[in-house]
């Protein structure tokens, strides 16, 4: 009998292409791992609430409608709850003050999002390892 996962890495991005990616990267580097996708940042944040697990890793993306990754980021580390979660930026910007901003507002890192599949299966394999994911299954 499998066991459900006690927690789940939770993304929001909205761009299609950019969460493909990182769903086959999961898919190859951490199979186990249980996404949860939001497109927003308030969808995120309304998943993060009604969901029956916890984060074991948040990942955002800075440039999305309705809020934005640094006012998640905000939200998420102003409640207790959320302090110790991994949350890591990942986006298209390369802005010196979007990275130094990320790290004021509570982020663990900040990660320029790859032009290839290569690379971003390198990101998730560390990510992996770095937060030790699988330790949740």
């Amino acid at each position: 009998m499998l066991k459900e996962p006690s927690h789940s890495v939770f993304i929001a991005d909205d761009d299609d292409d950019d969460l493909y990616m990182l769903q086959l990267a999961f898919q190859q580097h951490a199979p186990d791992c249980r996404l949860e996708i939001a497109s927003n940042g308030i969808d995120l944040l309304d998943l993060i609430k009604r969901s029956p697990v916890q984060p074991c890793l948040v990942i955002l993306d800075i440039n999305m409608p309705f809020m934005d990754g640094f006012e998640v980021l905000q939200t998420l580390r102003a409640n207790p709850d959320y302090t110790q979660t991994p949350i890591v930026v990942l986006t298209t910007s390369r802005q010196d003050w979007d990275r130094q901003r990320a790290f004021e507002l509570g982020a663990n890192a900040f990660i320029t999002k790859p032009t290839n599949l290569a690379t971003l299966n390198q990101i998730i394999r560390q990510l992996n390892n770095d937060w030790q994911l699988d330790r949740y299954l």
